[in-house]
């Protein structure tokens, strides 16, 4: 990761680039400004700290991106539409894409 050169804008880049910023932040605030301003220069990649954020926040981005799958089906106005033939899509949902996506599935999650 480099703060000088920005990367291509991609998820992972931008996870990345936000556990840098994290973790210099948490040197700053312990008073370790060499620490920070080697991560915020780009030589401190191999730091453990900025792998475990950035793995937890890639874990949370991903719980992120179910909440919204769900939620835009949920916005959906053809989803509460009674005009569709058997009834809407929201009875026969009945809940199912929340439940889901709070157990870490994704929102259409068959077992066939």
């Amino acid at each position: 990761m480099s703060a000088a050169i920005p990367a291509p804008d991609t998820s992972a880049t931008q996870t990345l680039t936000l556990a840098a910023r994290l973790v210099a932040g948490m040197y700053d605030a312990i008073n370790r400004p060499d620490l920070s301003g080697m991560i915020r220069s780009g030589n401190a990649d191999d730091f453990p700290e900025i792998k475990a954020a950035s793995a937890l926040l890639e874990q949370d981005a991903g719980r992120l991106a179910r909440y919204e799958s769900a939620l835009h089906q949920y916005a959906d106005p053809g989803f509460w539409d009674e005009m569709t033939p058997g009834g809407t899509l929201a009875v026969h949902d009945g809940g199912t894409m929340a439940r889901n996506v709070l157990a870490g599935r994704p929102a259409f999650d068959h077992r066939d």
